[in-house]
Formats: structure tokens, sequence, C-alpha cells
């Protein structure tokens, strides 16, 4: 990172809700939203980076857009391991021969441990981020 960005970094932290809003509208051309000054924060301190050090990969953004063949992402090799925060409270499934390691059982399918930890319909593999 180079010494100007630390700087432009670490200047956030001193301005003000409204200078933090003229800022968010002056890297991302639209209104600020209605955050918090420390979410405003993180999305300028995201910008100015992305600006001066390049965004996500193209493989990134096809994964988080949901554009991709996420196909890739849901070829689960025994020994992987999940992991999701659900309401405060983490929740690691490791992937197994025949199935999946979850709350000292074995699961038939990632579907089945989403909706023992939701209590509602889930897809598992949409749950834990392995598929789209």
């Amino acid at each position: 990172m180079t010494a100007q960005l630390e700087n432009e970094l670490a200047d956030l932290l001193q301005l003000q809700p409204k200078e933090l809003k003229a800022m968010w509208e002056c890297v991302y051309h639209s209104p600020a939203p209605k955050l918090s000054p420390a979410l405003l924060r993180s999305g300028i301190a995201w910008k100015l980076q992305e600006a001066k050090l390049g965004g996500h990969s193209k493989s990134a953004l096809r994964l988080l857009t949901g554009k991709g063949d996420t196909a890739a992402a849901a070829k689960l090799t025994p020994g992987t391991r999940l992991v999701r925060d659900w309401h405060g409270t983490g929740h690691t499934v490791t992937v197994a021969e025949g199935g999946f390691d979850y709350d000292g059982r074995t699961w038939r399918s990632l579907t089945a441990i989403a909706r023992h930890i939701t209590g509602a319909k889930w897809s598992g593999p949409r749950f834990f981020g392995v598929a789209g």
C-alpha cells in the first residue's frame, strides 16, 4: 500500500458524518445511503483502495454476482470445512466421504443441515455459499 493511500485512509477516521456523506457522493457519484459513520468509512475506504490498487478479479466478481459458473465452487472434497454464522452462532460443517459432518452426526445433505440450523426451507449449498 502506498504512503499516500495510508494517509487518505487514516484521514477518514477524522471525518464527521456530514463530511463522510459528502466524500461518499464524490467517490460513488450518488447520494450517501443511510449508514453508520463506520460503514460509510468502510465503503469509502474500499473505493479509495480500489482506485489505487484495483478491484476484485473477474472470477471473484462472477462468484459474488452469481453470473458465473459456480459449479467449480460446488465441487467439495472430503475434509473441506464450510463455516456459516447464523444469528450470532457459528456453524462448521466438514465434508465427509458419505455426506457432511455437523453437530456430532453425519448428514446426507447440506440442505438438511441448513433446515436444521434455521428451522426454515433453505437450499443448503446456497446457505453455505457453495452454489448460486
